[in-house]
């Protein structure tokens, strides 16, 4: 086995180099390709499908809550549609949530065996339904093939949703230990939910006796 890996890798060694870097960036291309198509276009789909069961649910939790001074027996489907949208919006943090979130990506960086060069969150972006923001935070990755698939497999189990978007790689070169390495740009996209702030009940006026 040694010898045929030996045989095989002196034959990859006798390849022109620009012959076989064109075939690395045909590779990267197909692998960048089957990521958006399995990944990122599916993660958008239910981004869209999420936003609207949880403004459907809130809908109907809103015109429950208006009935149910009256009609005890709402209660239970009240309940269970809280339920309902505490599962649909647990894949949206609130704001008080979400520098855990982002800690949780730089230490999947670190665990990936990948160097974090770059992270610099952008300005946040409400979503014209006004459910949530939009967090994009600019990263700049350097390491191997294998550690960068392992970082983007491990996102993308993330319970929140993350979307890794805009990945651009090359700067490709081989270390010392004859490892390949390469520079990964790319934009994680994550989202909050929009916290509906509750204004402070005004203190009633004591009326003055006479």
């Amino acid at each position: 086995m040694a010898l045929s890996l030996t045989s095989i890798a002196n034959k990859i060694q006798k390849i022109p180099t620009k012959t076989r870097a064109i075939a690395f960036g045909v590779v990267i291309v197909l692998l960048l390709v089957v990521y958006v198509w399995q990944m990122v276009i599916p993660m958008r789909t239910k981004i869209e499908q999420l936003e609207k069961e949880i403004a459907a649910l809130q809908v109907k939790i809103n015109e429950n809550d208006a009935k149910i001074k009256k009609l005890d027996d709402l209660k239970a489907e009240v309940k269970a549609l809280q339920q309902r949208l505490l599962i649909a919006t647990e894949q949206l943090p609130p704001e008080s949530e979400v520098s855990g979130l982002l800690r949780q990506i730089q230490n999947l960086v670190n665990q990936s065996g990948l160097v974090l060069k770059l992270w610099k969150p952008d300005k946040r972006r409400t979503h014209s339904s006004g459910l949530y923001e939009e967090i994009p935070i600019a990263m700049t990755l350097t390491g191997g093939y294998h550690n960068t698939a392992t970082f983007f497999d491990r996102v993308s189990k993330l319970t929140r949703i993350v979307n890794i978007l805009n990945i651009k790689m090359g700067g490709a070169k081989m270390t010392k230990s004859g490892a390949l390495e390469i520079d990964i740009t790319c934009t994680a996209m994550t989202f909050s939910a929009v916290e509906k702030k509750v204004e402070a009940a005004q203190p009633a006026t004591t009326a003055k006796g006479k």
